[in-house]
């Protein structure tokens, strides 16, 4: 770990421990083709990563523990992310999905919440969805 790492405020480790996943995921299937690629450079970029913390990040091999964002609808947005990039090669590999169900159980989702927003999510990215309209649907969905 760097020096400055030590220092960063506890969103952007949590930002960057997110890439970290969504890496894992483009590589579940032993490929990052580019797709994957394009997709992870701009996630990065749109969480406010520099091109040498995409590089790092990307160089690392560093396995740390994760702490999910305490607000439902980031944990959401984040696990959305992760469903965009098992998609973004147009395959859902079944390795991607199980790290998928993972990372979801360790931001906090029950197998009873990942029964309903795992598939949601998978139908609502392939459709395009807004993640506004698919957090409110899921909510609806988790009421009921």
């Amino acid at each position: 770990m760097k020096l400055l790492e030590h220092f960063d405020h506890p969103e952007r480790k949590q930002d960057k421990e997110h890439f970290l996943h969504l890496i894992q995921i483009a590589s579940a299937d032993g490929i990052i083709d580019d797709s994957e690629l394009k997709m992870l450079n701009r996630i990065g970029k749109n969480l406010g990563l520099t091109n040498a913390e995409i590089k790092d990040l990307f160089d690392s091999s560093k396995q740390s523990e994760y702490i999910p964002p305490y607000e439902l609808a980031e944990r959401f947005e984040q696990l959305y992310r992760i469903i965009q990039m098992v998609l973004a090669d147009n395959e859902i590999a079944n390795e991607e999905i199980h790290r998928a169900k993972i990372l979801g159980m360790k931001s906090g989702f029950s197998d009873e919440d990942l029964a309903i927003l795992l598939p949601l999510l998978i139908e609502g990215v392939k459709k395009s969805q807004d993640i506004e309209d698919l957090f409110a649907l899921y909510k609806k969905r988790r009421k009921a």
